[in-house]
């Protein structure tokens, strides 16, 4: 299965979807299609649009790859892999810390296709423990990242 926000090339024996993985109608749309197959692999390559600033353009994405490994969560089978690419930034040691509370082993991959002096990198994450419940709050950016955007503020109270 694909999911993508533009149409994906047809492949065959793959289903697609054009949606957005960040909405609760695309999870749903996703649900009813897998119905109870469980992923070996869910791979995240989305990402934001950037140019409005690079602390901006890294938390969106950093907030893309939790919503979709909350998708992840919902979808992977025990021992299941995670892949998604990630930007290095103020929000990283928070990410790494929620994916290896629900994966045994979480290795950083940086592809010889990205440019060195990119940020970018691909966080491969192996042995999902699927845990069978999840506090709400391990998925939730806003909590996730709350120390950094309360100190990115100049007017949080200190």
């Amino acid at each position: 299965m694909g999911v993508d926000l533009l149409p994906i090339r047809r492949i065959r024996n793959v289903e697609t979807l054009v949606a957005d993985i960040t909405t609760d109608q695309c999870r749903a749309l996703i649900r009813r299609t897998l119905n109870t197959v469980r992923a070996d692999v869910v791979l995240c390559d989305g990402a934001p649009n950037v140019g409005a600033s690079y602390d901006k353009d890294s938390y969106e994405q950093n907030e893309i790859v939790l919503l979709a490994l909350k998708c992840a969560t919902e979808h992977l089978k025990r021992g299941g892999t995670f892949v998604s690419k990630v930007y290095r930034s103020a929000d990283y040691n928070s990410l790494l810390w929620v994916l290896k509370q629900l994966f045994k082993r979480v290795e950083a991959v940086k592809p010889a296709s990205s440019r060195s002096q990119s940020a970018e990198i691909f966080l491969v994450c192996l042995d999902y423990v699927e845990p069978t419940k999840i506090d709400p709050k391990l998925l939730d950016p806003k909590f996730v990242f709350e120390q950094i955007s309360a100190t990115d503020d100049p007017n949080a109270s200190r």
